[in-house]
């Protein structure tokens, strides 16, 4: 009857530290979780931040302004122009 007993003791600690371990890596988990979608709405954040900064940089009126000042670029004429044909 005690060894019986004893290994009823034995038994029921050992389930309640598995329910502790379980529990203790389930939070463990569920805060590695919060962190990687912190961490995914900090990139989608950085990545809207880099297209706005993309459609800044090439906006046709940025370029057109970079080409005439510091490239001395000038809109030819219309009767220059000569269109090739295939």
């Amino acid at each position: 009857m005690l060894a019986v007993s004893l290994l009823v003791l034995l038994l029921v600690v050992v389930s309640a530290l598995g329910v502790i371990y379980s529990s203790y890596k389930s939070r463990q988990l569920f805060s590695e979780v919060q962190q990687q979608n912190r961490e995914a709405m900090r990139l989608e954040e950085d990545w809207g931040r880099l297209l706005l900064e993309q459609s800044t940089w090439a906006s046709h009126a940025r370029i057109e302004r970079l080409a005439k000042s510091e490239l001395k670029m000038v809109v030819p004429a219309p009767e220059t122009i000569i269109v090739v044909k295939r």
